[in-house]
């Protein structure tokens, strides 16, 4: 198979599935990699929706934009409001192996 027969992979597409959204977010978390993450809500954003994302976040869609490009840098507030919108919960859990 030559290069030029070869399918362009479109991560917006594959992200409307919701085992694809789950594993992008997991990944990005505990690799503790802040711009991945954003690449990952930005990614999330897209397959759902841009203006309907950034309406339900409270800020215009170029704003959402802004705060999800690679230059951006969202507050904790912007992030959380974010993922609000998108119904994107996180969970946390304590070491176990913390004596304290």
């Amino acid at each position: 198979m030559k290069i030029s027969e070869l399918e362009a992979f479109d991560s917006t597409e594959a992200a409307k599935d919701p085992v694809v959204q789950e594993e992008l977010l997991n990944m990005a978390w505990e690799d503790g990699d802040i711009p991945a993450l954003t690449h990952a809500l930005a990614v999330i954003a897209k397959a759902r929706g841009m203006a309907e994302t950034a309406n339900k976040a409270g800020i215009t869609r170029p704003a959402l934009y802004k705060a999800l490009s690679d230059k951006g840098n969202p507050s904790l507030s912007s992030l959380l409001g974010i993922m609000k919108a998108l119904d994107i919960k996180a969970t946390f859990h304590t070491s176990t192996s913390y004596a304290g």
